[in-house]
């Protein structure tokens, strides 16, 4: 508490006026770096975030407004100040000598642009660890320009350990409280975060990935990340999801996109499903040698999620289905055979199903897998649920009359159905024994007979 109230005092002194000098400067500094080290002890956490005062002085030392020096070369904060100085008026002498910091439209000071670059560092560091306390979250996060401040160190220091500290604490900021979490979807903050998910340091992309998650966990963000710019946020996770070379940050990013698409925000599922490049970015990841089971997964899960959205007439259906024929390979999950399935649960969508190019070639594959997701044999598919939606999809596709030509000449769907209506020991399933035949052998026969009316 005593070191809180030396911070409070510093920074208040200097708040009061215009006029700040080299030693209340490094005051400052010595005192955020001891504010720093005591943000680490487990049992400080709690105090320090509500001492009364610390937080609203934390937050005007990093406080970056109207600064832009990540590309200007300015040469540091004595440049800054000088320069300032320069065309401002005030004592800009030597190193013992009082500088002043004024705007030529507004005579309003901001305290981070005055304080040193290690005050600032300080601060954010001592931010991100107390964010790390769960209970200090709902008490930071009502303190207002929290967030936005440490968003603006994103786009202000040049810094690498100082953006990787930033996305560490709007990733801790932004975890386990539901409640406050749509309040931090500001446009700098998405701005933010997908600056940090093009960053150089994976352990950024990574927590810039999981604090956009945390985000994406209120429906109404949904509609605010898929929304934003035109959709560059969807854009950037799709380039990590593809080509990120963290299995961390791919993971992180494809279960965002999964998490946005179970959104029951129906401008979000729409946005989603009509970007372009999405679709088929989730099956190049599934047929990818580089990414882990664990993207993947979450990739087919995204494809059967979108499945269930797409019908005919939307323009997205055959992107839709050209990304379900190329990830049809996918068979570690049975999620592909799900998405076509669900898919051929709308009447509407039969058709377009039967037409697609490589479609009916890819429900038969599917079918007549070896082993498929359960290990179950090539006759016995009834345990087997990759081998079970595809044979209804099949089926449901054979309801409509149009599509029935087109499955009765495909040769791989007319050998899958042949093969599972035998049952495991090899032995037609026909209705004579009602009670024996399994829903999957009545389900067979119903597609067959269908089927060989339309031969």
């Amino acid at each position: 508490k005593k070191s809180s109230s030396s911070s409070s005092a510093a920074l208040r002194k200097f708040h009061n006026g215009p006029i700040v000098n080299r030693d209340l400067k490094l005051a400052v500094q010595k005192v955020t770096k001891l504010l720093a080290m005591y943000s680490l002890v487990p049992e400080a956490k709690f105090p320090m975030a509500h001492c009364p005062g610390l937080l609203t002085v934390l937050i005007k030392i990093i406080d970056t407004r109207q600064m832009n020096r990540r590309g200007n070369g300015s040469g540091g904060v004595s440049a800054l100040l000088k320069g300032t100085a320069a065309s401002g008026g005030g004592g800009a002498g030597n190193s013992g000598s009082s500088l002043s910091l004024s705007s030529s439209s507004s005579s309003i000071i901001i305290p981070g642009l005055i304080m040193t670059e290690a005050a600032r560092f300080n601060t954010i560091a001592t931010l991100t660890n107390l964010a790390a306390a769960e209970e200090n979250r709902v008490t930071m996060l009502a303190e207002p320009s929290l967030v936005d401040n440490i968003a603006r160190i994103v786009q202000n220091e040049r810094s690498d350990v100082a953006r990787q500290c930033s996305a560490l604490a709007l990733m801790n900021l932004s975890n386990g409280d539901k409640e406050h979490v749509p309040e931090m979807a500001t446009e700098l903050l998405l701005e933010t975060l997908m600056t940090l998910m093009k960053d150089d340091v994976p352990e950024t992309r990574r927590n810039a990935a999981v604090a956009l998650f945390n985000v994406a966990c209120a429906d109404e963000n949904t509609v605010r990340v898929a929304q934003f710019q035109n959709g560059v946020i969807l854009d950037a996770l799709m380039e990590v999801v593809s080509n990120d070379d963290h299995d961390d940050s791919r993971a992180n990013a494809a279960e965002t996109l999964f998490n946005m698409a179970c959104s029951d925000a129906a401008e979000t599922l729409d946005l989603m499903a009509n970007h372009p490049g999405l679709l088929e970015a989730l099956a190049f990841v599934l047929q990818s040698q580089s990414a882990t089971i664990d993207v993947k997964m979450y990739c087919a899960a995204t494809l059967r999620r979108m499945a269930e959205i797409i019908r005919s007439p939307m323009v997205a259906q055959g992107a839709l289905l050209t990304a379900l024929v190329r990830a049809s390979s996918w068979s570690r999950t049975p999620d592909i055979a799900e998405a076509l399935e669900v898919h051929a649960e709308f009447a509407d969508n039969r058709r377009q199903m039967a037409q697609h190019n490589g479609l009916l070639d890819c429900l038969a594959k599917l079918a007549l897998a070896p082993g498929g997701t359960s290990g179950g044999s090539s006759t016995g598919s009834d345990g087997d649920p990759m081998k079970r939606a595809a044979l209804s999809a099949i089926e449901k596709l054979a309801r409509d009359e149009d599509a029935r030509p087109l499955l009765a000449h495909n040769e791989g769907i007319m050998t899958a159905l042949t093969r599972a209506s035998y049952g495991p020991s090899g032995t037609p399933q026909n209705g004579e024994e009602e009670e024996s035949v399994s829903s999957q052998g009545r389900m067979v026969q119903m597609a067959l007979k269908n089927l060989v009316a339309a031969m």
